[in-house]
């Protein structure tokens, strides 16, 4: 067996005129020392995105939260009203509206208002579901769909109505306000 000689550090440094300063063992720590540092960093960074994605998430959810609470209060004042009480049904509307949805609600509420006094209309809506099918969170817009049953009783005829309103919300300072509301045809099974 031929054993191979051994060069030291010095022998190298001779040949090569290159020599690192301090020790083998100062260069072991340091780059122990620079991993590690290393390895905090890459867990210091990964747990802050983790907690931006998870605030974008929950702040995404809140909106959610937030178009629905405000459309459901929408829709009910758009499909329940009452004869008797035509100032409180325009004024809800009118409350939930944006601005646009409030002139377009002055200008129809003089033939409407007949109608309705005229018919003697009251109706009163249940939520079956909401939707959101669109949040834009950062433009201020939304839309869903809401499925509601209608009880109406109108010229002396009662009868019960299910519809499907598609909805569209935009966000007036920090509340969601109604911008334009149309029904949706329901499609019966099988068709």
């Amino acid at each position: 067996m031929s054993s191979k000689p051994q060069v030291t550090e010095d022998e190298v440094a001779a040949r090569t005129g290159w020599k690192l300063p301090g020790s083998p063992r100062a260069w072991l720590f340091g780059s122990g020392a620079f991993a590690l540092a290393a390895f905090l960093v890459a867990v210091v960074f990964g747990a802050l995105w983790l907690a931006a994605v998870l605030n974008s998430d929950r702040g995404l959810a809140a909106s959610r939260d937030d178009v629905i609470k405000d459309g459901t209060s929408a829709v009910l004042a758009y499909t329940q009203v009452d004869y008797e009480k035509l100032d409180d049904y325009f004024k809800q509307q009118k409350d939930v509206s944006t601005e646009e949805m409030a002139k377009q609600i002055d200008q129809a509420m003089p033939n409407y208002s007949k109608a309705l006094k005229d018919q003697k209309v009251k109706v009163t809506t249940t939520i079956q579901d909401i939707a959101v099918e669109e949040l834009n969170d950062h433009d201020g817009k939304a839309s869903f769909l809401a499925a509601i049953t209608t009880d109406t009783s109108a010229g002396g005829k009662n009868g019960t109505k299910a519809l499907r309103l598609e909805v569209q919300m935009t966000r007036v300072g920090s509340d969601w306000k109604l911008s334009g509301i149309d029904q949706v045809p329901l499609v019966a099974a099988g068709q």
